[in-house]
């Protein structure tokens, strides 16, 4: 009896890809064309928001936004479990997990 092919398309193939642990950041971004986004980045444990937000944007020109509030110019309220953010859109981003202290 001869043996059935029971492999699968990927077996044997390559697949290049990473696991990276993240660590989820509340922030609040605000984009050029006023849209206000709260919701969570995932940056590496090794970057910070800055360098995240800084990162070359031809290679990655979108971010992931998840647990998403999204606030349009128009005054209209979506949530979204996941949204994706152009870089180059972003005017404003800080996290929303530090106390504004005013006096």
């Amino acid at each position: 009896m001869a043996d059935r092919d029971t492999s699968t398309p990927l077996q044997g193939k390559k697949i290049i890809y990473q696991k990276v642990k993240t660590t989820p950041t509340l922030v609040k971004v605000i984009l050029a064309d006023g849209t206000r986004i709260g919701g969570y980045f995932h940056p590496p444990h090794s970057l910070r928001l800055t360098d995240l937000l800084n990162r070359n944007t031809q290679d990655s020109p979108f971010l992931a936004v998840t647990d998403a509030h999204v606030i349009f110019t128009n005054g209209e309220h979506a949530e979204y479990k996941f949204f994706t953010v152009n870089r180059a859109m972003i005017i404003c981003c800080f996290p929303d997990e530090e106390e504004v202290v005013r006096d």
